[in-house]
């Protein structure tokens, strides 16, 4: 993911409602569009219910003004040609008084990776183990994605044992971590990229452990890490700004509802993982105990409904569907792959670090222009604008009111951020000369939830 740096110019620009620049070379204009003036001389923004408040800065109609989006003299700044409204949304009157320039800005990805250790995970945690470097880190390393992964697991101390605690352990070796292998490894070595919290993952409380682990004061002792190389808890390794994906590997389900570990999560760390536990800025993977698709390998992608049926490859019993873990890859637009096909996770790991390489790659969520001098903006009344590369007609995206109400080109503001839909995001993304606008409108582009 890539997040967005901006500069100021003043009202005496008059390049346009729209400034262009295209994502593959790393800017982004952003044209805003205000829609009243303040009671005071300064600047501010409000979120209503989309009516205007205050004179219009224009009327459409008057003799020698010009509709922003119709044709017109491009008086102060004013667009000259309209472009066609796509998929219903319209904006026909509002004035440019100001606009802003965004640089991007490459923003690195934690990868926290949680691995269930009860008995019944032994092929699993071997799978794990053989595709993590050749499958997952390379892929991340080649891409020249900064990432980071924090491991919380607990760590193998010698050679693999079909009985006994070690067939239900890990060890990680280089490249990605800094041990040279793990024939007789006492306890694991960190690198630039590899972190590990040694502790034993439970089946159905990984969030409690992730929760208590974070930072001391700790709440049990055993969630303690077992080799005194995190006094801090896990939260020492999370660097400020990056994006947080995670990945559950377990066969069964959570106890803590979702909705309480996010209130959790959010209010101990907000600047990590967002402010809004219904719009957590975060992204949750999960390999469970769903049901297999045709392949078998396929994930599940986040406007999929839960699953209850149980995956059934490698004559594995699971305990459930991992529901819990479902619910958060669907509210945080994750992917969710069976834990039987442990035979297929050179696929699996490929396909999320692939994941992970594309939301790092073009910035699908930007922040909210500040409000100009002497005007108020009112954030129902923004919208976003899509140019294609190929010089074809834009498409505007409309404003859901959240995550969970999102439609294709539409987007939906959280965490003091606009963020793009999934479906949004992977227009934009397959499109690498694309160019993207911000506007401000006089009337509120809020879409109805289907």
């Amino acid at each position: 993911m890539a997040h967005l740096k901006s500069s100021h110019h003043g009202p005496s620009s008059r390049q346009g409602l729209v400034g262009r620049a295209a994502l593959s070379t790393g800017a982004l204009m952003v044209g805003v569009m205000a829609c009243s003036a303040s009671d005071g001389g300064g600047a501010s923004v409000r979120q209503g219910a989309g009516e205007q408040e205050g004179p219009s800065f224009f009327e459409p109609d008057a003799p020698g003004s010009a509709s922003p989006m119709g044709n017109g003299g491009g008086v102060g700044g004013l667009v000259e040609s309209r472009p066609e409204p796509v998929g219903g949304i319209s904006i026909d009157q509002a004035c440019v008084i100001d606009q802003t320039t965004a640089e991007l800005v490459e923003q690195p990805v934690d990868i926290i990776l949680l691995l269930d250790n009860s008995g019944s995970m032994s092929d699993e945690l071997e799978a794990v183990e053989q595709n993590i470097n050749v499958n997952f880190a390379s892929i991340l390393a080649s891409s020249a994605v900064d990432y980071r992964v924090i491991l919380v697991s607990r760590h193998r101390r010698e050679v693999r044992a079909e009985d006994g605690e070690s067939s239900t352990s890990i060890c990680v070796s280089a490249p990605l971590s800094g041990l040279a292998d793990c024939s007789a490894a006492p306890e694991p070595t960190f690198s630039e990229r590899f972190f590990q919290y040694s502790t034993k993952l439970e089946s159905t409380d990984s969030f409690d452990i992730l929760l208590d682990t974070f930072a001391p004061p700790f709440d049990e002792s055993d969630r303690e890490e077992k080799f005194d190389n995190a006094p801090l808890g896990w939260s020492a390794w999370l660097r400020p700004g990056a994006k947080k994906v995670f990945l559950e590997v377990t066969d069964d389900n959570e106890d803590m509802p979702v909705n309480d570990f996010l209130n959790q999560l959010t209010s101990m760390a907000p600047a990590q993982f967002g402010s809004d536990p219904q719009n957590p800025n975060i992204v949750f993977h999960s390999i469970i105990g769903i049901a297999e698709k045709n392949p078998v390998s396929a994930a599940y992608l986040p406007d999929e409904p839960i699953q209850m049926a149980t995956c059934t490859g490698n004559g594995n019993v699971v305990e459930n569907s991992g529901v819990s873990y479902q619910e958060l890859s669907r509210l945080t637009g994750g992917l969710r792959f069976p834990l039987c096909q442990f035979g297929a996770y050179d696929v699996v790991f490929q396909r999320i670090a692939e994941d992970v390489v594309l939301t790092s790659s073009i910035a699908c969520d930007f922040p909210i222009p500040a409000a100009p001098q002497g005007s108020e903006l009112d954030l129902n009344n923004v919208a976003i604008q899509y140019n294609p590369g190929n010089g074809t007609v834009p498409v505007q995206f409309g404003q859901a009111p959240a995550y969970g109400a999102c439609q294709a080109d539409a987007f939906y503001i959280a965490n003091d951020r606009l963020n793009l839909c999934p479906a949004a995001c992977s227009l934009i993304r397959s499109d690498p000369t694309a160019n993207v606008a911000v506007l401000f409108t006089c009337e509120s582009q809020l879409i109805v939830p289907r």
